[in-house]
């Protein structure tokens, strides 16, 4: 049976950067930004899925310090 994405798993340069793969993992708000321990919780969650195969993971937004923009009932 012929595959319909057939370079799909293929990997591609975008500019001067080459992804090992075509999947995208597209922007998601996980809801650890504001909890205990938060960053190390996403950095896994993350990481999980960049050892699963997507060759690019779009992260949600973040502010890493009190410095960038929050949003209103974000903890301090």
């Amino acid at each position: 049976m012929p595959h319909s994405y057939p370079h799909l798993l293929e990997p591609i340069t975008v500019g001067r950067t080459t992804l090992r793969n075509r999947l995208l993992m597209g922007s998601m708000h996980v809801g650890l930004e504001e909890q205990p321990d938060g960053f190390e919780r996403m950095a896994a969650f993350y990481a999980e899925r960049a050892k699963g195969g997507a060759g690019l993971i779009v992260t949600g937004g973040i502010a890493p310090n009190d410095e960038g923009p929050r949003c209103p009932e974000a903890r301090r």
